[in-house]
């Protein structure tokens, strides 16, 4: 039996801090590979993601045992008072290689912040309305993921780096103190506590949740290529951060528009299935155009790079639902592991790119993330559909 016990006040301020790290986050994840592509003078900078996401991943297999130590609400307290630590540091440093190896820790506090908020969430939430509540989470946070690469852009051009980590530090002191403030009474330390091998174990039993995580690890690898690479890429083609900028705010509208209605649509009348079979193949399609443009206007790009934020934003909510309907708030310990298929696709993604980079030319990078989302769609033949509402009315 779930034990989840829904509490809408509780997930309206989980969705509102997402809203706040998704404006944060936003102003480093598509800015931080030429802030290492600076530092080492090279386009190829897969060996930092390699090396920052083995460190969340070691973090993600032992987050459960801490989090049966202090509890949840203190885990996030804890994560999000490290990044705080980290970022005022960066707003000090000069890009040097020490710069380097605290932007590296920062991303590993990050990934626990994540997962964190995630295991908080899922206590309060219901699996009936998986689909509705991971909707509306991911749709807020991706409205402040929208709104900030624009800004970014001109925070990088007038302030350089320490305007970036300026902003990140105060981001981070906010949401601290919401969380504070929001979760002083909610510190439940969940009663089972497995070790990472029986973690495994469990997961592997579980033939739809390893399913899943394939098509999150595939999802998450689509995320560490393009996120990487498109930046460098489009700047390689003479685009300006100014035209990135806008570029990159077209691209995410999708997960603004469309990843509450979809959330709905799969508990009430198809499931998740069906929905994610279409969003891979949009992706697949979407992604193997990239190649071949070249550097054509700003909208061509904006049009394309829109296309395959549909497809993962179709993707991200309905693996969400999807997982979250197969657990309940006491799975610290799978919900840790599930979020480690983000650092599994960085470390390997990271290590294929490099190695593709050598001989070939970084629109390579396309190509292969057309494989891996080949393989998800495979995977995704084979998951159990859940059931809807409309489905359930019927028996």
């Amino acid at each position: 039996m779930h034990k989840e016990k829904l509490n809408y006040k509780k997930v309206h301020l989980i969705s509102i801090i997402s809203f706040l790290l998704g404006f944060v986050d936003a102003f480093w994840i598509y800015t931080l590979s030429t802030y290492f592509s600076e530092i080492s003078g090279t386009d190829n900078v897969s060996i930092f993601y390699f090396t920052a996401f083995t460190g969340v991943l070691i973090s993600l297999f032992y987050l459960q045992s801490l989090i049966r130590r202090i509890g949840r609400a203190r885990m996030l307290y804890f994560s999000l008072g490290l990044t705080i630590l980290l970022s005022v540091l960066l707003t000090r440093l000069p890009a040097t290689w020490l710069s380097v190896l605290v932007v590296l820790l920062f991303i590993v506090a990050n990934g626990t912040v994540w997962v964190s908020l995630d295991v908080l969430l899922e206590g309060f939430s219901s699996d009936g309305m998986a689909g509705r509540i991971r909707g509306l989470y991911l749709t807020i946070m991706n409205t402040g993921i929208l709104v900030a690469p624009f800004l970014a852009s001109k925070v990088l051009n007038h302030f350089r780096f320490e305007g970036i980590f300026f902003v990140i530090s105060v981001g981070y002191m906010i949401v601290f103190l919401i969380s504070l403030l929001g979760f002083r009474n909610d510190n439940v330390i969940p009663r089972e506590s497995l070790k990472p091998w029986q973690t495994i174990r469990k997961m592997m039993r579980e033939k739809n949740l390893l399913y899943i995580y394939c098509i999150s690890f595939a999802m998450e690898f689509f995320y560490a290529l393009m996120i990487v690479y498109t930046p460098i890429y489009l700047l390689n083609l003479g685009f300006s951060w100014d035209q990135i900028g806008i570029i990159f705010t077209i691209m995410l509208i999708p997960f603004v528009l469309l990843e509450y209605p979809l959330g709905i649509i799969a508990d009430r009348h198809l499931g998740e299935k069906e929905l994610l079979i279409v969003s891979i193949m949009i992706v697949i399609f979407s992604t193997s155009l990239l190649p071949f443009i070249g550097p054509h206007s700003l909208w061509i790009w904006a049009s394309i790079l829109f296309m395959t934020r549909v497809g993962i934003a179709g993707i991200e909510v309905l693996r969400d639902a999807y997982f979250y309907k197969q657990i309940d708030g006491d799975d610290s310990d799978v919900i840790a592991f599930f979020r480690t298929s983000r650092p599994v696709a960085n470390i390997i993604g990271a290590g294929i790119s490099a190695m593709a980079l050598l001989f070939w030319p970084l629109q390579s990078v396309f190509f292969i993330i057309v494989v891996v989302m080949i393989f998800a769609l495979v995977i995704a033949l084979f998951l159990e559909d859940t059931e809807s509402e409309r489905e359930a009315s019927r028996r």
